[in-house]
């Protein structure tokens, strides 16, 4: 039921237009309930009256046989139109709703998926979560068009044609319900085999999925190492075992009709059989016989519906539960109820005993206490696994702290909004990312309204201008998926460029210069010197001639902070920055 009341709640908004569609399927209903009627007047009335003088509904005087027949033909062809035209507004009202309620919980849970801390995205495949916004979403449309929908029409045409039947005969109006008892039982049979195979093809699906995606990511790794037959091996089992899960889905539906249209077969064998008798005791006339089994129709094709419905309903539910086992997913990183403003400019950042562990219980960073004055640029270096890069990541609060706090202008980053506190960060990734964009789009993107003479000196002071440049359309041109058109080098120069660009009073650097050649990272360090004396700046990096150009270095073994200092004061303790040195530099 609670599942049911949170699908009801994407509809709340469009509420007037479900009543306006509701009207509309009521006339629909009546209209639909009138048809058989015409068929009944020629059979009892029209046939036999071969002389004319024939009296018609609604309309006064007699008429011939002829025209008696052409105008109630005539009404037929009328009725079945204007059934037409109002269940074609009513499901078009139907659809519409339906498309709105997915496009405002495709919106929502895209929109939680982005405001999610890494430590949810680090342990699932983004394939998956793609699945659950462009397939599972959809639940929420099938629970409503396909589910809430057509039970009311159903349930509109049960009652009307069930109250039309019992008129005619009360006798073969109770007959004809001996069936539904068979249906539940048929319903709750399979309904929930039903959900258990839907769940279970929806996965396999998003397996499918994820696979195709990481070979093609992969592809050149794939190539270079000539494993395609092996990619191809792995992609084929996941599309088999997929294939099984919807053979059995597909076997249950098949079975599950099967077994309803029996019932029904058998509920009309039944109907026919009474109906027949009591034309031959002339308790009813053929033409009543025949409204009768018309109606029968109407009363057991919105059974069989409901009963289809009932099984949608169940697979659709499936899929909901995994869009809302996403939107239940409580926020690790979650924004303050009450949001402490940061003052304008730059600030004091410090780090109070700061520890991090990851879920899975690593623990990377312990008791680290440090500050960095506004203006000043820090390195940060240590061996591979010493916990830089998950230091430079508390900062944004991509993660929190485990133990300890980082605070800001004196203030907790746990008391500021993660809006207010990224619009006063750039940063720099190792491996920069790239939207499939143009150049110029990809350097704004951090800065959506700066003019192009912004762009175009963020790209000088990046070095990024003479490649640009050159490029077919110069910074008009398209980058590709991921960058895919550029070198890594070429990625890394125009990630720094938007950072630039964005000009914060925080410069978070991780790794920046690691896919670029000598003489470019040379001439980057000696601009990466010049704004470093700008904003606060924090550089991650394990090339240590970058890091002896900062005011001040870190050094972290195994989490924990064990030097700081320049770095010729270091070099001359002869310790940990030491040792580093010694290694980089190839010096015994």
């Amino acid at each position: 039921m609670s599942l049911i009341l949170r699908i009801l709640g994407y509809y709340r908004p469009f509420l007037g237009r479900i009543l306006l569609a509701l009207g509309l399927l009521g006339v629909a209903t009546v209209l639909n309930l009138l048809k058989p009627w015409p068929l009944k007047f020629v059979v009892d009335v029209i046939l036999r009256s071969p002389g004319g003088g024939i009296a018609l509904p609604f309309l006064p005087g007699d008429w011939s046989l002829p025209s008696a027949l052409s105008i109630t033909c005539g009404a037929l062809v009328g009725i079945h139109l204007l059934w037409g035209a109002v269940n074609l507004a009513e499901t078009y009202a139907l659809i519409e709703i339906g498309l709105r309620a997915l496009l405002q919980v495709r919106t929502e849970l895209y929109a939680y998926l982005q405001s999610l801390p890494l430590r949810f995205h680090d342990v699932r495949r983004s394939s998956d979560s793609s699945f659950r916004v462009a397939y599972d979403a959809q639940a929420i449309q099938t629970y409503f068009n396909r589910g809430f929908a057509t039970i009311l029409g159903s349930l509109l045409t049960l009652g009307g044609t069930f109250f039309v039947m019992l008129k005619m005969s009360p006798l073969l109006a109770l007959l004809s319900l001996g069936v539904i008892p068979f249906l539940m039982l048929a319903i709750s049979r399979y309904a929930g085999r039903i959900r258990r195979e839907t769940a279970a093809l929806q996965s396999q699906e998003s397996d499918v999925l994820a696979r195709a995606n990481e070979g093609l990511s992969s592809i050149r790794v794939v190539h270079a190492f000539g494993r395609e037959s092996h990619e191809v091996d792995l992609f084929r089992r996941e599309c088999r075992q997929s294939l099984e899960a919807n053979l059995r889905l597909s076997m249950t539906n098949v079975a599950s009709t099967l077994v309803v249209g029996t019932l029904l077969a058998a509920g009309t064998a039944v109907l026919l059989w009474a109906g027949a008798g009591e034309v031959a005791a002339g308790k009813m006339t053929l033409g009543d016989l025949l409204v009768f089994l018309a109606y029968l129709a109407m009363l057991y094709s919105p059974l069989e519906q409901l009963s289809y419905t009932a099984w949608s309903m169940e697979g659709a539910a499936a899929a909901a539960q995994r869009v809302f086992e996403v939107l239940d997913t409580p926020d690790e990183v979650p924004d303050p109820v009450r949001p402490v403003k940061l003052p304008v400019g730059p600030g004091k950042i410090e780090f109070r005993d700061v520890g991090f562990r990851y879920p899975r219980g690593d623990e990377v960073l312990r008791g680290l206490r440090f500050v960095i004055e506004p203006g000043e640029s820090v390195a940060v270096v240590g061996g591979t696994g010493a916990g830089k890069t998950t230091l430079l990541s508390l900062l944004p609060r991509f993660y929190d702290p485990t133990e300890g706090s980082i605070l800001f202008h004196g203030i907790d980053l746990r008391q500021v909004a993660k809006k207010d506190l990224r619009a006063r960060q750039a940063l720099v990734l190792q491996e920069t990312v790239l939207l499939n964009g143009t150049v110029r789009e990809n350097i704004a993107y951090g800065r959506p309204g700066a003019t192009f003479r912004e762009i175009e000196k963020a790209a000088q002071e990046a070095q990024a201008e003479e490649f640009i440049r050159a490029l077919p359309q110069g910074y008009d041109t398209k980058v590709g998926e991921r960058g895919a058109m550029l070198s890594g080098g070429q990625r890394q120069r125009i990630g720094i460029a938007r950072a630039f660009l964005r000009d914060a009073p925080i410069l978070l650097l991780d790794e920046p210069t690691s896919a670029l050649d000598p003489t470019t990272e040379k001439e980057l360090l000696d601009v990466l010197g010049r704004v470093m004396s700008r904003p606060t700046t924090l550089l991650v990096t394990h090339r240590l001639h970058a890091a002896h150009r900062a005011d001040r270095i870190l050094v972290l073994e195994k989490g924990r902070l064990v030097e700081e200092g320049r770095g010729e004061e270091l070099l001359a303790r002869q310790g940990a920055y030491w040792r580093l040195w010694q290694a980089a530099t190839g010096q015994s």
